[in-house]
């Protein structure tokens, strides 16, 4: 593979793509704002009540359970408050994105141009492929990095205002290169995790003639209706829900373990990854044979 032309499909799809960033750029200006608005009133309720916290504690004589648990807060903050939401709408920014990136370019005819080009059907998939996987999350994991910052800030500000240690009530429990490669890792591997479902709207954006989006979410709710009348019963809808609820042991797991890469150790993952392979590999096979149909 021509790496050149490679990284050329990547920042295609970068640039075509603006939701990547302005999607996470949305929501971290939405939860920053929230966050002022949610301090102002908390600075409120001190003024007015201002004799009964005390921001200036001796935090030398806590003991080690009560260091722990504001280590805690101080992650469920982090996480809870900016990583979280950011997860969730890279999520929503990836359905459509999937779901549009080879359908849409027979839609407008595009791909004639893009098959006029020295490219092969396998590069420019891989490159979509490689968007979704990498460069959507590493986006949306830094947004959430600067985020984190902004609001820690702001913490600091609010603690010195109220005459408090901003160092032992915020920075010193915030954990905070631990929760940066978390921000990193836990969203690649939420996506990673995602595959199989990534892989069923590749392969319906390559099939599609028309109304993808009916296409990609009737056809697995008509399996599960075909299943409960025929067979009266769930398993295609419990094996899909029991895929979609490991996602919260997964950010579980990078609050105890300090990492989410126990998930690369369960044999679903890799059934995951392997059922989007098949899927991507029929995306390309279609988008070789039927190109310029719509």
């Amino acid at each position: 593979m021509n790496m050149t032309t490679f990284k050329t499909l990547v920042l295609r799809e970068y640039w075509e793509n603006k939701s990547f960033q302005r999607a996470p750029l949305i929501i971290a200006g939405v939860i920053i704002f929230s966050l002022i608005i949610g301090l102002f009133t908390a600075q409120t309720f001190i003024v007015q009540f201002g004799e009964t916290i005390n921001f200036n504690g001796d935090f030398s004589s806590l003991s080690q359970a009560d260091v722990s648990e504001l280590g805690i807060a101080m992650k469920g903050f982090q996480y809870g408050a900016f990583l979280a939401p950011l997860s969730i709408g890279l999520l929503f920014v990836l359905f459509f994105y999937v779901l549009g990136s080879l359908y849409n370019e027979r839609r407008d005819r595009s791909i004639l141009f893009w098959k006029s080009m020295p490219v092969s059907d396998t590069q420019t998939v891989l490159s979509k492929v490689f968007s979704a996987f990498f460069v959507a999350p590493v986006i949306t994991a830094s947004v959430a990095v600067v985020s984190q910052f902004v609001g820690l800030i702001l913490v600091t500000l609010m603690v010195w205002f109220n005459g408090g240690s901003a160092w032992d009530l915020v920075w010193a429990n915030s954990s905070l290169f631990s929760v940066i490669f978390n921000d990193f890792a836990l969203i690649i591997v939420i996506t990673l995790w995602m595959a199989p479902v990534l892989g069923w709207l590749w392969l319906v954006s390559a099939y599609a003639k028309r109304a993808a989006f009916l296409i990609a979410v009737f056809v697995p709710l008509g399996v599960m209706l075909v299943e409960g009348m025929i067979f009266h019963s769930a398993h295609f809808a419990q094996l899909i829900g029991e895929h979609l609820a490991q996602i919260e042991p997964l950010v579980e797991s990078a609050f105890e373990n300090g990492h989410p890469f126990g998930a690369l150790a369960q044999g679903e993952m890799w059934i995951g990854l392997t059922i989007c392979a098949l899927c991507v590999a029929g995306a390309i096979y279609i988008r070789r044979f039927r190109d310029d149909s719509y």
